[in-house]
């Protein structure tokens, strides 16, 4: 399957759990066919793989799940890891019904396999939280690793203490010697910040330590912390999320010394661009940059980078907008897959610059993404009415003069913006157009190497 953003044939994706040997990368991933009638409740995981992040190879169920009556009736989040001569996951049993009869929604569960392929559950293994001081109903998305310096395996995961807090959530960390009986230690992170931190994830990079969490608040972003060594102390970057609120539970995973993210962009309701975000959507996957100082920014994969072949080019465009909005046609007719690059430069008064597409030019119907410099941010919109995406934005560091690397990629729906090493994912339920413009509202506004490509 060649697919820029992959969903499956009838489903949604939703929280992918990379892995990867050296070869191809195996995707784990929750399954919703959003269809309990013909598909009955629950949430397996299924496996995809692939090598370039356009190909795609569906290889079906990995691990199936419960009954109504079982704990991992919904087989949600957890990890895999090579060790002790097979491959283990750890993941969440949930069960919805289970509150209603005194027993905990979640519960960490462990299965094993020789191939990737057919895996044994291990139900002896499974442990929950201590209810006399955590919420038993959030304890799951278990992350492992082995500890080298320490000679013993960690386990990371999501829980919350039993406070009347909002932001009660904290990242809790197990130890344990033979993958099967579990310690609880110090908690490995807790800011008192956030409801609970999803999807954690660590990792080294140069010679810094990383923790990725989805916040699952109010403004439901992955976020990451960093730290000099594993013990902390853990440190808040001023820009610390990866990408806007559509981009959500992303973790990582590394090959060949490039570190890459694997997150979904969510739906919609109703497919409505006033819609509420869903759980689960298309899969998304950035490529890690690690700046000078430490910190991280995203970029296209070099291997999808590379998979385009130019279609249409632009030596430069020039506008003025000192007086309102001043817009060019660029492509009437980009299709449902494309990419275009450009260099953008604003001058000093520009209030916004930026593009706008898939607008149809009777109705002027169409969106946009919006750049203010007096505020630092692209932000994703409608170029004639308001939507409810306020919300959908990205800090990006701009200067009157400076240029500004776009590249902006789009399959049907999805499309993502890279500018820099920052990234931004967005989703369109209405689109009426296939064209791309570029517009200015005051000041002027130069583009240069505006190239357009598709898929070789």
């Amino acid at each position: 399957m060649k697919k820029l953003f992959y969903r499956p044939e009838g489903a949604v994706c939703a929280d992918f759990i990379p892995f990867c040997e050296g070869g191809d990368f195996e995707l784990f991933y929750l399954r919703d066919w959003r269809n309990e009638a013909d598909y009955g409740r629950g949430t397996p995981w299924y496996r995809i793989s692939t090598d370039d992040f356009f190909h795609y190879t569906e290889h079906g169920e990995a691990l199936a799940r419960g009954s109504d009556q079982d704990q991992d009736l919904f087989v949600f989040t957890g990890s895999v890891i090579a060790a002790q001569g097979q491959y283990h996951i750890f993941y969440t049993g949930h069960n919805p019904d289970f509150p209603s009869q005194g027993k905990p929604a979640q519960a960490v569960m462990h299965a094993v396999s020789d191939d990737l392929e057919r895996w044994v559950k291990r139900p002896e293994d499974a442990f929950y939280a201590d209810a006399a001081r955590y919420d038993p109903d959030h304890f799951r998305d278990p992350f492992v690793f082995w500890d080298e310096e320490a000679g013993l395996y960690r386990m990371l995961l999501v829980a919350r203490r039993r406070v009347e807090n909002y932001n009660a959530g904290f990242t809790a960390q197990y130890t344990s010697c033979d993958l099967a009986n579990w310690t609880e230690g110090e908690p490995f992170w807790a800011p008192n910040l956030y409801n609970t931190h999803e999807c954690p994830d660590l990792f080294r990079m140069g010679d810094k330590w990383y923790l990725v969490f989805s916040e699952y608040s109010d403004t439901r972003r992955t976020r990451y912390v960093m730290a000099d060594h594993l013990k902390g102390p853990w440190r808040m970057p001023a820009d610390d999320c990866f990408d806007g609120k559509a981009y959500y539970a992303a973790k990582t995973a590394q090959r060949d010394g490039k570190r890459y993210l694997f997150g979904w962009v969510a739906t919609r309701a109703g497919n409505s661009d006033d819609g509420a975000w869903e759980w689960g959507g298309n899969l998304a996957v950035h490529e890690l940059v690690q700046r000078e100082d430490g910190t991280l920014g995203c970029r296209m994969p070099e291997q999808l980078e590379q998979a385009w072949v130019p279609a249409a080019r632009l030596e430069k465009a020039l506008l003025a907008g000192a007086e309102g909005k001043a817009e060019q046609l660029l492509f009437s007719d980009c299709g449902k897959r494309w990419r275009v690059d450009m260099d953008l430069a604003y001058t000093p008064g520009t209030y916004s610059f930026g593009l706008s597409f898939r607008q149809d030019f009777a109705s002027r119907h169409g969106y946009k993404l919006e750049f203010l410099p007096g505020e630092g941010i692209v932000r994703f919109g409608a170029v004639t009415r308001a939507l409810q995406s306020a919300e959908l934005y990205r800090r990006v560091p701009m200067a009157p003069g400076e240029p500004l690397h776009l590249s902006l990629i789009a399959e049907e729906d999805v499309l993502v913006l890279y500018v820099g090493d920052r990234a931004l994912s967005i989703r369109i339920c209405e689109p009426q157009g296939s064209s791309l413009a570029l517009f200015c509202v005051g000041g002027s506004l130069k583009a240069e190497d505006i190239t357009r490509y598709c898929l070789s």
